[in-house]
């Protein structure tokens, strides 16, 4: 990278600290330079897991801040398709399955209306209405609505996951960098995915590789809990020694 454009980059992350937000209007009159030189910019720092992109701008990452989830499900959508299709073919005809409020998860559930007569449990509106027009019996978990995640979580959703058994359930990730297992920025979600985790025959993560260098702020199962973990071809070695999960499967 050439020092100009070093430079360039630098000053956007610190206007970036200073107003969370940006747009790429303004950015391009700030820094005398062409808007699509500045979605370039965008584009590698969003690479970097430094910000986010949004329409016309983008947003400061933090670890503390949660995407919505149509910004989440525009991110890394080629990598996520093909982590979905890997997984839908650990599902059989006749499985209870269980979905956290992850948007990698949302592609595979397009893909469960070739199965037949599944049983799907999930606290995600998006996979709500993602499977609403298909074949198989859906059963939303109950609670507290989460605005930012269009989810459910709370304790009457944590009592009626304990008394359901599952095939596979399938968890994601906001990050995981400096822990054993994968983290969350909703916290009321954790007792949930924990109670899946432990009712379910086999658990599956779903992320793609840029998560392991991201943090997330409340871990909510270990590595270990985990039969397989579906990412892409980019996996560092260092990550992969580190998750230790016996099945990797890079798509």
């Amino acid at each position: 990278m050439s020092k100009k454009n070093q430079d360039r980059r630098s000053e956007i992350q610190k206007i970036l600290i200073r107003q969370e937000s940006v747009k790429v209007e303004e950015l391009a009159e700030a820094l005398h330079v062409t808007p699509e030189t500045i979605r370039t910019d965008l584009n590698y720092l969003e690479q970097k897991g430094f910000l986010f992109r949004k329409h016309g701008g983008a947003a400061l990452r933090t670890g503390n801040t949660e995407m919505p989830m149509d910004i989440r499900m525009q991110e890394n959508t080629d990598v996520k398709k093909a982590i979905s299709e890997a997984a839908f073919e650990l599902i059989k005809d006749d499985m209870v399955l269980y979905f956290g409020a992850s948007s990698t998860p949302l592609y595979l559930g397009r893909m469960l209306v070739l199965r037949k007569n599944l049983t799907v449990v999930t606290t995600s509106l998006d996979m709500i209405e993602t499977l609403a027009s298909g074949p198989h019996k859906i059963i939303l978990l109950g609670g507290y609505y989460h605005r930012i995640g269009r989810s459910l979580s709370g304790e009457s959703a944590r009592e009626m996951v304990s008394e359901i058994h599952f095939d596979i359930s399938f968890s994601g990730m906001n990050g995981c960098r400096g822990a054993d297992g994968p983290c969350t920025l909703a916290t009321d979600e954790i007792p949930i995915d924990k109670e899946a985790i432990r009712n379910s025959e086999m658990n599956v993560l779903m992320s793609d590789s840029s998560k392991f260098d991201m943090t997330g702020p409340f871990q909510y199962a270990q590595f270990r809990d985990f039969d397989i973990l579906i990412t892409d071809s980019h996996l560092k070695q260092a990550d992969r020694e580190r998750v230790k999960i016996r099945d990797i499967r890079e798509v």
